[in-house]
């Protein structure tokens, strides 16, 4: 049953006065002294998030557990520090995240390394680095990596990836990661890419399969997307230890939804982006649990390989994680409203700039000044930038907003901060919020910095 999210789904309070409440601290007073926009990390619920997720794998598959975290999802270091004391093992998709990895703690044997587009400078550090898996896409990939181990005469351990044009219904076609015709992931499982890769690899001695690895998309809210994803690869895992290989690993990577936002149908999105109407019903939805999808995951695995060796199981979760463990504030600056037409709310935060997501997923929206203020107009939410398009919601029923008040978009731990862009603005701080406490842990970008990389501006600057 589909019903308005409250502050509560998220561990949030309100006090007598209708104020938004995160660890006793008052969130507008947040705004006020770190200015906005700026990202909260909920600390405490992140780790929680994490501990349950692991729990719950372990507790539903008899064989090794290992779940990696995607840094693509959010790689703020506070927010992996979190993750890693947790217990969490790294994913990482490109040089920057690796190093970021390996600075922040994690062993090589922690990191296994995926990603469409893995240079070979890239595939060459990750094996001088002896990294836990290299997860191989391409066949072209796969060529690269055997010539670079017969160079340095050094051991690779390999995942091959699989596309088992599997699209989970309703996805929409921007992230239908496993789709054959929409996405260019993964060896082809139907045209025969994952035979003729072990044939390579049956000549290559210093690469070490160990598995397959699978990515059905993103904000995945049934269960059963998994276990259908592995009947559809269940004749090839035969096939491969009948060829006398041994499968040690299945990752059946991430994409697990967030349970208090979604991302929109292929549908939603066109008759919201072209008539402007925001989608109905989609607030609370919560069919699923942790618990949920890893024994699903568990009988299918089981079911494959009763005649087998378990392998180890890899998850790599990240949005139901970090979503909604995170919220950015934006502070309403102008409010302009034409007769017949409509009212927009004007933001330090908009499309341009912080909150690319929104244009495809919904976002529940509070206002922190006074929850309890009962939604009365259909607004549309703008950010600083001077284009059209530059929207945060559009037709969204709020209370009447006032100029100066704070807005919270809620769930932004996923992919807001890795998409940010500082077009003409300076990217927004962060704060971690724990034990009744807010600490700084990104500073607000400043203008030297947005053009430190430009050698005229700083020669000039030198010059003064």
């Amino acid at each position: 049953m589909t019903k308005k999210l409250t502050p509560e789904d998220f561990e949030l309070t309100v006090n007598p006065t209708g104020e938004l409440i995160i660890n006793n601290l008052i969130v507008t007073d947040l705004a006020d002294e770190f200015g906005t926009p700026l990202y909260v990390l909920n600390e405490k619920r992140l780790k929680e998030t994490a501990t349950d997720f692991q729990k719950e794998a372990e507790k539903n598959f008899p064989g090794k557990i290992t779940v990696h975290y995607p840094f693509k999802c959010n790689s703020i270091p506070a927010a992996v520090q979190v993750l890693k004391n947790s217990g969490l093992a790294a994913e990482v998709m490109s040089e920057f995240e690796l190093q970021l990895a390996l600075k922040i703690g994690y062993k090589p044997n922690e990191i296994i390394v995926n990603g469409p587009c893995k240079t070979n400078s890239f595939l060459s550090e990750c094996i001088h680095q002896e990294v836990k898996f290299l997860i191989i896409d391409s066949l072209d990939e796969l060529h690269s990596v055997i010539k670079i181990t017969e160079e340095k005469n050094q051991l690779v351990q390999i995942l091959l990836r699989i596309n088992p044009n599997y699209i989970p219904k309703g996805m929409n076609q921007g992230t239908a990661t496993a789709s054959r015709k929409g996405s260019p992931f993964g060896l082809d499982l139907i045209g025969g890419e994952v035979h003729r890769a072990l044939n390579m690899i049956k000549n290559a001695p210093k690469i070490n399969f160990c598995g397959y690895h699978f990515h059905i998309g993103t904000g995945i809210r049934d269960p059963k997307d998994y276990s259908n994803t592995l009947k559809k690869i269940k004749p090839v895992i035969e096939y491969t230890i009948k060829e006398g290989f041994k499968i040690k690993i299945m990752d059946i990577g991430g994409g697990f939804a967030s349970f208090t936002t979604r991302e929109l149908t292929s549908i939603e999105m066109l008759v919201y982006q072209s008539l402007n109407r925001f989608p109905k019903n989609l607030g609370h939805n919560r069919e699923y649990s942790f618990s949920d999808f890893t024994k699903e995951i568990s009988r299918a695995l089981l079911k494959i390989f009763k005649n087998f060796e378990l392998p180890e199981l890899i998850y790599e979760p990240g949005r139901c994680i970090t979503s909604s463990n995170q919220f950015l504030l934006l502070k309403v600056h102008r409010i302009k409203e034409r007769s017949g037409i409509g009212k927009w709310i004007i933001t330090d935060g908009g499309l341009g700039t912080i909150t690319l997501p929104t244009f495809y997923e919904y976002h529940e929206i509070f206002l922190c000044n006074n929850v309890k203020r009962p939604v009365s107009e259909h607004v549309t939410i703008s950010g600083p930038c001077c284009f059209a398009a530059d929207i945060v919601y559009k037709n969204k029923l709020l209370p009447k907003v006032e100029k100066g008040e704070v807005l919270a978009l809620m769930d932004t731990g996923a992919y807001f901060n890795g998409l940010e862009s500082n077009f003409g603005f300076p990217r927004p701080a962060i704060i971690s919020v724990s034990k009744g406490q807010a600490h700084l842990v990104r500073e607000r970008e400043n203008y030297n910095e947005m053009i430190m990389r430009d050698k005229v501006l700083n020669n000039l600057l030198e010059e003064k």
